[in-house]
């Protein structure tokens, strides 16, 4: 992969996209769960998860909401593993409301636009 794809993808609005598409395609978060944008919206403990994670500048945060249960992704892009792969690649680390850690992976873009789990 080029490396200055490869550096595309790792600016915040492109991986965004590239987290929110894979959260979506996976199914990580219900179908009718809200996109939530502001830090007010979140509980305590995830509104700190977005304070920390606000920080590298290829990591980003998004959270949905359904029916008071949270979802909170913070997702990074992999340059190294992009790379090795020839495909984006995305770290990833789900947390409920309560701020639990409830799974990380990393997924890789298929030449489809799907994702899957790299093992």
């Amino acid at each position: 992969m080029q490396t200055v794809r490869l550096r595309s993808i790792q600016k915040p609005n492109h991986c965004e996209e590239l987290v929110e598409a894979c959260v979506r395609a996976r199914n990580m978060v219900p179908q009718r769960a809200v996109r939530m944008t502001s830090l007010s919206d979140l509980s305590i403990p995830l509104r700190r998860l977005a304070r920390r994670n606000a920080l590298p500048e290829s990591s980003v945060w998004l959270a949905w909401g359904d029916a008071g249960a949270m979802w909170f992704v913070a997702g990074t892009t992999s340059l190294e593993l992009s790379r090795e792969r020839g495909r984006p690649v995305l770290q990833l680390r789900i947390y409920n409301e309560a701020g639990t850690l409830d799974e990380a992976l990393t997924c890789v873009q298929t030449p489809s636009n799907n994702w899957e789990r790299c093992t």
